[in-house]
């Protein structure tokens, strides 16, 4: 491979070094199903290789994680992370190494039947298949981060089992809110965090009954998953002890990605197919709603907003992150609706 591109410094600045490690899991309740687990956390130190990250064959780039460093004394809160429909497991590497930098350790599993290559080559299952599969997807990794570790022992033994959240984007978000309610809760799960989240299938008691604490974060120019199809609803029937609904006015649905990053580097990749560049180009507008805006801040701002939320719901430090959201409220364009508090 060529030498990587470099996706430039860190969202936030970090407290704690980047480690991230890669493994599959098999579910043998489920015919072996495979689910590929990309894991990031909080490192003991800096030395070590840059991971790569990959976007296609022979073309990637490397952020802040190393490859081979040993994860922070802990224990350390953790959060499963639940990518959107045609996305990947490493689609949000900014936002998972920015929640490792605060402290999280984020286990992220990719959801065969919805993932990019399996819409590329015709792969992909039907809704309801898809849905089952995510909810056994998010159980499975939880469970096994957490009775059954097997390759993920050496993470397992760092992770705080009192402190462990759902958070996801799209489809993901669907997944994630789906962890705190009803006949799909995982009891481990003390607070869920949707961004941008697909939810207009959802059966209203999943909101009406919601046990944990939840956050919806909202993109007022988002085209695929609109405020008045999927997050008004959600949000009226919401009956969470606590809950917060973030509304940001230059964020479209890509705002919690990577894809700001795949604009900004594509054009440097030589050999990219047209194809190819005119549909990353295509998703410009996703990030804020305008082509071409920064979008640095944006996705930074969607990574304060999940860590410090958090933070707030799994009681690591609820004064902080009370802070935190009252200077997100101030932001131009940044409208923060509570019920409740940390």
């Amino acid at each position: 491979m060529p030498s990587p591109l470099v996706a430039g410094p860190p969202l936030e600045v970090p407290r704690f070094a980047v480690g991230r490690s890669s493994t599959e899991l098999v579910d043998p309740a489920r015919g072996d199903r495979r689910v590929p687990v990309d894991v990031w956390f909080p490192a003991s130190g800096t030395a070590g290789a840059l991971s790569g990250y990959e976007i296609l064959p022979g073309v990637g780039f490397t952020a802040s994680a190393t490859s081979d460093a040993a994860i922070a004394a802990g224990p350390h809160p953790a959060v499963l992370w639940s990518h959107g429909r045609t996305g990947t497991r490493s689609s949000y590497v900014l936002l998972c190494e920015a929640l490792a930098a605060r402290g999280f350790v984020v286990v992220a599993p990719e959801h065969t039947g919805d993932a990019l290559g399996d819409w590329i080559t015709g792969a992909a299952v039907d809704d309801e298949t898809n849905e089952a599969n995510r909810i056994g997807d998010a159980h499975f990794v939880l469970d096994a981060l957490l009775d059954n570790p097997g390759s993920l022992a050496p993470i397992a033994a760092a992770v705080d089992p009192t402190r462990i959240a759902a958070a996801g984007h799209s489809y993901g978000g669907f997944t994630a809110l789906s962890l705190g309610s009803g006949n799909a809760r995982h009891a481990a799960v003390r607070a869920v965090a949707g961004m941008q989240s697909f939810t207009r299938t959802m059966p209203k008691q999943v909101f009406v009954e919601m046990e944990v604490p939840t956050l919806l974060a909202v993109g007022a120019r988002d085209a695929t998953t609109p405020p008045e199809t999927d997050a008004d609803r959600a949000w009226a029937k919401l009956g969470a002890p606590s809950a917060w609904r973030v509304d940001v006015a230059r964020a479209g649905h890509q705002a919690c990605s990577d894809v700001g990053l795949y604009v900004e580097l594509a054009p440097h990749v030589e050999g990219v197919p047209d194809l190819v560049r005119a549909f990353v180009a295509s998703m410009a507008a996703d990030i804020t709603g305008t082509a071409g805006d920064p979008w640095r801040p944006t996705v930074a701002l969607h990574a304060q907003l999940l860590g410090a939320f958090l933070e707030g719901a799994l009681g690591i430090d609820a004064i902080g992150a009370t802070n935190q959201f009252a200077a997100i409220g101030e932001v131009l364009g940044v409208t923060v609706d509570a019920r409740g508090g940390f």
